[in-house]
């Protein structure tokens, strides 16, 4: 078969019959990747264990590829078949196995896959994660993992199944964790071309981020270079621990450090008379009796460690870090429980406890998200509004979007500066990445300045919902909700 690429320019193709045909693409494409499924599974089906009629050395042998509950095949006749797929003899046997985990162990997803609603490689991978379960601990993931499958990108999907997961067999889940704790480690590279080295490290993620908050503050007191070089050098003060000291301290207890003292210790080197002579009764106490030849900065340090042991505050020291932590009521009153931190995911609740591992912890009050807070007139989002509505919706809305950091609230409804009061409001409110909002079908046309209808591409074909379901609504729809707002159409969902 020969395909032939034709340009679109000169061949009469409009907006619509481009999108058509690229979404007819993608459907054909996703169909004959679950059509493989669905003869791989009959391939099987025709080569049981007990099709196998003579044992022995170079024989026939009964295998199992997949989980428990899955039948056993002949595996001389499996390695033909993924021989004529053009897979390798150990990656055929993972996607054999898969494929009847599949179909044996989650029924629903195998359901989906079958209706083309997920991807073959996505339904595979959900398979390859619940292949150590039961068959009862499977079903209940299954259960979970069908209700989003298909309406998510496969990394939200992925969430939902490793929390589902983790429920069913946290003591596995546990087990892996401390084995995952013995992996840890730092290692110095060898120096570049450059005479450069690297420094890398396997830490846990509540580590890990508190070590990069730490570098990232103490970046923030330098001023040369860029934001990528103050953090290097910054990185590299960890191993000078005055230096690290006098910077945090100076951060955060400027008091310790007098200016009445700095400007004595400057009077010692004056810039216009560098060779004056300064009498004993105009030094600083604290400078009497030192020499004259000072580095400022020094002095005004050593002069500080002094009232560092009197008047430090310890706890300005320690180390602050903030972790949301999302957990129902249900797990959190249980002996363990799974807990959904952003930028790590699902974790069990005993994990998230060994993470803090001290006793100076502040738990703030929970937001709770049926008492929104009241609606404002200006355009300008509040800080509780903006705390609401990431809880709310703690990801992207953006169709298929995978985003969860550096998010920026939209209005659903575009603001009118002398529109009624209260627009801004939390339910009217949806995170998008900065590229997202600003490529955002509605925010500006693209072959123009003028403003277009919200939520509208300059293509009418295509129409994006402002709800927190990431899909595409047909156009058909929207034409009935329009009128009534977003996520106002009591009719279901879906794609064109």
């Amino acid at each position: 078969m020969h395909v032939r690429i034709v340009g679109v320019e000169g061949c009469g193709y409009g907006a619509d019959d481009i999108l058509k045909a690229a979404g007819g693409v993608k459907r054909a494409r996703i169909a004959a990747a679950n059509e493989l499924l669905v003869w791989t599974a009959a391939w099987a089906d025709a080569h049981p264990a007990e099709s196998i009629m003579e044992s022995g050395p170079g024989m026939a042998q009964a295998i199992r590829p997949g989980g428990e509950g899955t039948p056993a095949v002949n595996d001389l006749a499996m390695l033909e078949f993924v021989t004529k797929i053009g897979k390798s003899h150990a990656a055929g046997m993972v996607f054999i196995g898969d494929v009847l985990d599949l179909r044996h162990r989650l029924p629903l997803l195998w359901a989906r896959a079958m209706r083309c609603e997920v991807e073959e490689w996505q339904a595979c991978k959900i398979a390859r994660l619940t292949h150590h379960l039961t068959v009862g601990q499977a079903a209940e993931v299954d259960r979970a993992v069908a209700q989003c499958a298909g309406r998510q990108p496969f990394g939200k999907l992925r969430d939902v199944a490793e929390a589902a997961i983790l429920r069913v067999d946290g003591d596995r889940a546990r087990a892996e964790y401390q084995r995952r704790r013995k992996q840890r480690g730092v290692w110095l590279s060898q120096t570049d071309d450059n005479g450069l080295k690297g420094v890398f490290g396997r830490l846990e993620p509540l580590a890990a981020a508190r070590l990069f908050g730490r570098v990232q503050e103490l970046a923030d007191c330098l001023t040369e270079g860029t934001a990528d070089e103050r953090r290097a050098e910054a990185f590299g003060l960890l191993g000078d621990v005055g230096a690290l000291t006098r910077l945090l301290a100076k951060r955060r207890q400027p008091e310790l450090f007098d200016d009445d003292l700095a400007d004595a210790v400057a009077a010692l080197t004056p810039d216009d008379e560098p060779d004056s002579v300064v009498e004993e009764s105009e030094v600083h106490p604290a400078l009497r009796d030192r020499s004259v030849s000072v580095d400022v900065e020094e002095m005004i340090f050593a002069e500080a460690v002094e009232r560092l042991v009197a008047e430090l505050d310890p706890k300005l020291l320690m180390p602050t870090s903030t972790v949301v932590v999302h957990i129902s009521a249900e797990d959190l009153a249980g002996s363990e429980g799974v807990c959904r931190v952003p930028g790590v995911g699902p974790v069990l609740k005993s994990v998230v406890g060994e993470w803090l591992g001290h006793d100076r912890v502040v738990v703030r009050p929970v937001i709770d998200l049926n008492d929104a807070p009241p609606p404002v007139d200006a355009y300008e989002i509040p800080y509780r509004h903006r705390d609401h509505a990431f809880l709310r919706q703690p990801a992207s809305a953006f169709p298929w979007s995978t985003a969860a950091r550096r998010l920026d609230l939209d209005h659903t409804d575009p603001y009118q500066p002398n529109g009624p009061p209260g627009q801004t409001r939390v339910e009217k409110l949806c995170p998008f990445s900065r590229f997202e909002q600003l490529s955002r079908p509605g925010a500006r046309c693209r072959d123009c300045s003028r403003s277009v209808s919200p939520g509208r591409s300059p293509n009418p074909a295509c129409v994006f919902p402002r709800t927190g379901l990431s899909m595409v609504l047909p156009v058909g729809w929207f034409r009935q909700c329009g009128s009534r707002g977003w996520g106002s159409c009591s009719r279901g969902s879906g794609s064109e």
